[in-house]
């Protein structure tokens, strides 16, 4: 089903553990370990608010590095092809490129 932007993951991703707005635009969360298809990979999945498609959509981020879980650090930065979204997650904190 198709969510609005005002409905963000952080009201609807209750099978999620720990999941945290970082914009208006994008939010991240913890993979259960039951759920997950490979328990080695640390990694938050991140949800963004597609302007293109008009929808919220997740992605994982397995190639990327995890720094700190808490407050999340990821390096390198992070870019969603589909709407040009692009930026780090550094300190917890989204900043745009």
């Amino acid at each position: 089903m198709k969510k609005p932007h005002d409905d963000p993951p952080t009201n609807w991703c209750d099978w999620w553990t720990e999941v945290h707005q970082l914009t208006p635009d994008i939010a991240y969360g913890w993979v259960p370990s039951h759920l997950t298809a490979d328990p080695n990979d640390p990694n938050p999945w991140f949800w963004h608010w597609c302007a293109t498609q008009n929808r919220w959509e997740a992605q994982a981020a397995p190639k990327h590095t995890l720094i700190a879980r808490e407050p999340l650090h990821l390096e390198p930065s992070l870019l969603w092809t589909c709407c040009g979204t692009h930026g780090f997650v550094r300190n917890g904190q989204w900043e745009s490129v």
